[in-house]
């Protein structure tokens, strides 16, 4: 929900709305790293290299656009999605890639742990600008 939706509604049903909205979980980078070799590595680069693997490469991944790393050949529908990847994108993304972008070309099922969605998080957090 943007800011024009918050402001064609009273203050205090709005300060509602933000307060009853489920807090993302707090993300350890040490075991997101793990999580990260484990399940995302085989198909995401390392943040240092300039390419692209299997998958795009996740190198400052917060903030960019979905569908749009240079020299990714990405599914129409992963080009299409109009989000950016904030925290709570990539959020809902690890927890169901298909539920959020239907038709992407992603091979995983994602994460039921909304913990290690965290540490993963945190730990691409982490690695921004690498």
């Amino acid at each position: 929900m943007g800011i024009k939706f918050f402001a064609s509604i009273p203050p205090a049903i709005a300060a509602a709305m933000i307060l009853a909205a489920p807090a993302m979980a707090q993300g350890n980078v040490k075991k997101g790293e793990t999580v990260y070799e484990e399940y995302c590595a085989a198909c995401h680069f390392e943040f240092k290299a300039n390419g692209n693997n299997v998958g795009p490469n996740l190198s400052s991944v917060i903030g960019r656009k979905a569908g749009t790393f240079k020299g990714y050949s990405y599914s129409s529908s992963m080009e299409e999605a109009a989000h950016i990847w904030t925290e709570a994108a990539l959020n809902r993304f690890l927890s169901g890639p298909q539920k959020m972008v239907r038709g992407n070309i992603m091979g995983f099922d994602g994460f039921d742990d909304a913990n290690m969605r965290a540490d993963v998080i945190a730990y691409l957090k982490q690695q921004q600008g690498k």
